[in-house]
């Protein structure tokens, strides 16, 4: 996701010792598509979002979340994130289901490709590196299955495009 801001080591901790794995875009670098990646430790929503939203938002203006409903076994509808309270919400069946959309009410929303906890760190490193497209064309489930297919190759092979098309 170019330019790239990465907060994996950036101060942004969840509550346990282990960093969160995100990288994220500039808000006015990305006008569809992702906005970043995110790389959860594990399916459990209520122990994986608090760290994201602080890594996200110190201020609090993160109120809501939307997440695919397959991914996660147990969705909460409220998360206490540092002080304040976050709803749940979630996509159904049909939809890109490694999406988490994050709902501002000082910046508006945010998409992330959400990398599944069980991703090689090869895969996920590209998946956290790899510049999204201005139209939105490249989905979770394309991005996903490039890096899966080969990890090793997929920052060589995988298309990319700028905000004019061209490669």
């Amino acid at each position: 996701m170019e330019p790239t801001t990465n907060h994996l080591s950036a101060g942004a901790q969840r509550s346990s010792p282990l960093p969160v794995r995100l990288s994220l875009a500039p808000y006015e670098a990305v006008s569809g598509g992702f906005d970043g990646a995110w790389w959860p430790y594990s399916r459990n929503l209520a122990t994986e979002l608090p760290g994201l939203v602080e890594a996200m938002d110190g201020t609090g203006s993160i109120t809501r979340v939307i997440v695919g409903i397959e991914p996660w076994p147990d969705i909460p509808h409220r998360v206490s994130v540092g002080g304040h309270t976050v709803t749940a919400g979630w996509f159904v069946s049909g939809h890109e289901q490694n999406e988490i959309v994050l709902c501002s009410y000082l910046k508006g929303f945010r998409t992330l490709l959400v990398i599944p906890p069980t991703t090689t760190p090869s895969a996920a490193d590209w998946l956290m590196s790899t510049p999204v497209t201005v139209d939105g064309s490249r989905t979770a489930t394309e991005l996903l299955a490039t890096a899966t297919a080969r990890p090793d190759k997929a920052s060589h092979e995988a298309p990319r495009k700028t905000a004019d098309g061209v490669a």
